[in-house]
């Protein structure tokens, strides 16, 4: 079956790692797929075409006055591939998609990738949600990364009777414990077994509540020494306001900010314990469930859908409160390594038992072959 996915962009952050996933999964055996990006371009465009898989660049990104060009080469290139179902991937993706099939007719599926807030989104998004809800008639399946997410923009106005639920999904054999890689680089950040190493990975953004966590490090680092914060992503070193923080709270050689790595499994394996103190519009974290294979112990927000990933191997704290999530960081970094290796264990099994990316990548071939066959 021929799907075209149209994306708000392919950069770093989960809803794209988890398109690459999906292809990887299900290109070339149950659906032959074309992407177009609407927005700019980074390391998953790259890994999505290393599957053999076109992607077309729209050259929205851009800018708006790139509008009327960039619907035009989308439009062509999907003519040209005759897709059997045109698929929406996040909120502009969503739209652009909409606007598509009104040309090239054929059924409508839209993915929503994370929880509604539209006090922290831009006022372009804001606009384009709305949209969204008012257009909700035209798809024939709108599928939801969490159950949390689903109920926030039924509702919002989003049509209730097309709605399904797909997690994200989590590939085991690429994201397991390496104790390799967990020497090497400890080596070469120059921690001791004794260390606790607390990993945090996500690109920076105000959601991902990077400021927040380093105010949280400073509570911790005042009560246990051996500690270090370890927070990996786009953005992140050289960032104004990380530094800003971190000189605030003193903080200098207790927590280190490195660039994004093309090896997440490795640099989880260093660590002994992962958080993620997301403010709003999670939808289904990747970062927390590829922590969580990698058999870490996750401290994260009751936002989205990660309270229900982490069940009992973790522990949850209301967004935005600092001192609960120090006091939660201090519980793991005071376990007994065994304590924290029995949750690590808890949350592969977790991982396995019910978001395997097999399974959940079978369930969108499924919806795509259902809402392809005529009404």
């Amino acid at each position: 079956m021929r799907v075209a996915f149209v994306t708000s962009g392919l950069m770093t952050g989960g809803a794209e790692v988890m398109l690459y996933k999906l292809l990887q999964t299900l290109a070339g055996r149950r659906l032959d797929p074309l992407v177009i990006s609407l927005g700019r371009r980074g390391r998953p465009a790259a890994l999505i075409e290393e599957l053999g898989v076109r992607v077309i660049d729209s050259g929205l990104g851009r800018g708006l006055v790139a509008l009327p060009p960039a619907m035009s080469r989308a439009y062509q290139a999907a003519r040209r591939f005759r897709p059997d179902v045109v698929s929406g991937w996040m909120y502009h993706g969503n739209l652009a998609a909409w606007a598509l099939t009104r040309s090239v007719r054929v059924p409508l599926v839209w993915n929503i990738r994370q929880t509604l807030n539209l006090a922290g989104e831009k006022p372009l998004t804001r606009r384009v949600i709305r949209a969204g809800a008012l257009l909700s008639g035209a798809p024939r399946r709108i599928l939801y990364v969490s159950r949390v997410a689903r109920e926030q923009h039924e509702a919002f106005g989003y049509r209730a009777d097309f709605g399904a639920v797909v997690p994200n999904g989590f590939d085991l054999v690429a994201f397991r414990r390496d104790e390799a890689s967990r020497t090497r680089l400890r080596s070469e950040l120059g921690v001791t077994d004794t260390t606790c190493v607390i990993g945090h990975l996500a690109r920076f953004h105000p959601m991902k509540d990077q400021v927040g966590l380093i105010g949280a490090a400073r509570r911790v680092v005042a009560e246990e020494e051996d500690v270090l914060f370890l927070l990996v992503g786009s953005g992140l070193p050289g960032n104004s306001r990380l530094q800003e923080a971190l000189g605030e709270c003193r903080l200098q050689g207790k927590v280190r900010l490195l660039e994004e790595t093309d090896n997440p499994a490795a640099m989880l394996s260093a660590c002994d314990a992962f958080c993620l103190p997301s403010a709003w519009g999670e939808g289904f974290p990747n970062a927390v469930g590829e922590a969580m294979a990698c058999e870490l112990p996750c401290v994260v927000t009751r936002v989205g859908e990660s309270p229900e990933m982490v069940g009992e191997t973790g522990l949850v704290v209301e967004a935005g409160d600092r001192e609960a999530l120090a006091q939660a960081l201090l519980r793991l970094v005071r376990m007994a390594q065994a304590g924290r290796a029995r949750l690590g264990a808890l949350a592969r099994a977790r991982i396995t038992q019910h978001f395997s990316i097999g399974s959940v990548a079978a369930r969108y071939a499924d919806l795509f072959e259902e809402a392809s066959a005529p009404a």
